[in-house]
């Protein structure tokens, strides 16, 4: 059995990305709120700028912390007969060796395919990249035999 988690190293690529969506979503939040009270902005509706501001704030935040809680809590173990996932807020997933039919690599991952579903499981691409090397190999073998 071996448990697997994801790379810490690569945390500060998603907060970047999770930090740069929520100022770009602001800004079009501050231009929607320009386009529909364009002269009433330097009068009492002023107000809404930092309004708007903190609400994207208060967003990128909450999705900042959800985030590193998924990464921290993250984990994947194998065992010789099944696949065990546990991620925050959801009940731990266990997937038999026999019921995997399939593996393919996307951009994000590996998407594991079972008789009931096509896309079973994805196995995030941001494990440490030999561990991730690792369970692909490991995947694919349980995927071509079918036992």
């Amino acid at each position: 059995m071996k448990t697997y988690q994801l790379d810490q190293e690569k945390f500060p690529r998603i907060r970047r990305n999770i930090i740069l969506s929520y100022i770009f979503l602001a800004l079009i939040g501050l231009g929607v709120v320009y386009l529909y009270i364009r002269e009433d902005l330097f009068g009492q509706a002023w107000t809404l700028i930092p309004f708007v501001c903190v609400v994207f704030a208060a967003g990128g935040w909450f999705a900042l912390r959800q985030r590193r809680k998924y990464w921290e809590e993250f984990r994947l173990r194998i065992k010789d007969d099944a696949l065990y996932f546990r991620a925050p807020n959801l009940p731990e997933a266990r997937i038999q060796r026999k019921h995997i039919t399939g593996v393919k690599e996307v951009r994000n991952g590996l998407i594991l395919a079972t008789p009931g579903r096509a896309n079973t499981l994805l196995v995030p691409r941001d494990l440490p990249d030999e561990d991730f090397q690792e369970i692909k190999g490991i995947f694919e073998e349980w995927a071509g035999k079918g036992d």
